[in-house]
């Protein structure tokens, strides 16, 4: 038997190199395991520096670098943060999802991946601080300022690895595209500000939609992970969806289709809006089969990942008739204000499209106001 290969082992490690025994190349300030798998990478005050990054590294400086929160550092984790993460774990986890098998995935599965994924776990404590925000309005403010706080850090975790999806980090990736999702939602609104000086009420969409390109990139390790019962539910709910396409066009919907047909000159563009209208109409089928009392998450937001990208384009662009079937898809979201975070959130829509629009597509407008239960 030949003499041993000889290794240098690595004694000044990350914490968390170490803590999962294997050999940590000593990077700084992020060592290339910690960034594969996105997450803060922590060295030992005592330990010397290892050697700098190379130039041609994929940018990283996120996790300590200064907080745009009033040029502060990124803020530390104490007992106000575990204080989050416990209303989290036995109030507001149960505010995200109706069905008993979502909700326990909320409440345990999701604060798992959490303690790897800072991102995740500052995300998660935000989300918590607009909710004590919401059920104890007389620390409003106090609540919200936090949420701010936790959240900003977070993004300015997330992206040094978002160039980067993989099947390591896609899982911390996804989940914080979807707190950050129902965090654009639960937000303070403000109201007669729709587009008026930032496309924030509708950057939460185009997140949104760019889950399906985690999901893929994912290659399906998301689908039988920590996350498998949410993604096998939405499944067989998304099949039960699709067998309704046979349904009959509701009346309303089919006077829309007309509208358009009278106003839109390009083809393509028209068919671009009838298909979304007859998505739409599957939706609508859904809540009338199930009813209201029985909707998830995923039946009301699943148009918003079957619309065509053609279709987002000209929602982007403030197409009135893509706005217009946008207020219409307002009455399916009103189905979700059984959540504290989606209240208020389908008015607040319709209106701010109401006033974007000239008064010819207003009037467009008036079964879905009427739904929603909103006059300008």
């Amino acid at each position: 038997m030949g003499p041993r290969r000889s290794h240098k082992k690595s004694r000044n490690g990350c914490q968390w190199c170490k803590a999962r025994k294997v050999k940590c190349d000593e990077t700084r300030p992020h060592c290339n395991n910690c960034f594969k798998h996105g997450v803060q990478c922590l060295f030992s005050e005592s330990a010397p520096a290892g050697p700098a990054r190379k130039s041609g590294s994929p940018p990283l400086g996120t996790f300590d670098a200064p907080s745009p929160v009033s040029g502060q550092n990124t803020p530390s984790m104490g007992m106000a943060e575990m204080a989050l993460l416990h209303h989290f774990s036995t109030s507001t986890c149960y505010t995200i999802a109706r069905n008993p098998i979502l909700q326990t995935v909320w409440q345990i599965r999701i604060p798992q991946v959490s303690f790897s994924s800072p991102f995740v776990f500052r995300a998660i404590i935000a989300l918590s601080a607009l909710h004590l925000a919401h059920v104890k309005p007389e620390f409003h403010d106090h609540y919200v300022s936090q949420a701010e706080l936790h959240h900003n850090a977070a993004l300015q975790m997330v992206t040094a690895i978002l160039p980067d999806v993989n099947k390591e980090n896609c899982q911390s990736i996804y989940l914080f595209s979807i707190l950050t999702c129902i965090i654009s939602c639960a937000k303070p609104r403000i109201r007669d500000d729709f587009w008026a000086k930032s496309d924030r009420d509708i950057e939460w969409l185009t997140l949104f939609r760019g889950t399906t390109h985690i999901i893929a990139s994912a290659d399906g390790s998301l689908k039988t992970g920590l996350l498998a019962p949410m993604f096998a539910m939405g499944h067989r709910r998304k099949l039960a969806r699709d067998a309704r396409s046979a349904a009959a066009t509701p009346p309303f919907l089919l006077v829309l289709k007309q509208l358009l047909q009278d106003t839109v000159q390009d083809p393509s563009e028209l068919q671009c809006y009838h298909d979304s209208i007859e998505d739409m109409a599957m939706s609508f089928a859904t809540i009338d089969e199930i009813g209201s009392h029985n909707c998830e998450t995923a039946d009301i937001f699943i148009w918003l990942l079957a619309v065509s990208d053609q279709y987002f384009g000209y929602f982007q662009r403030r197409t009135p008739e893509a706005m217009v079937i946008f207020a219409y898809f307002c009455v399916v979201m009103k189905e979700m204000e059984w959540a504290w975070w989606m209240q208020g959130f389908s008015v607040h829509v319709i209106s701010g499209i109401y006033y974007h629009l000239d008064e010819e597509h207003r009037c467009w407008l008036q079964w879905p106001m009427q739904q929603v239960g909103w006059v300008p």
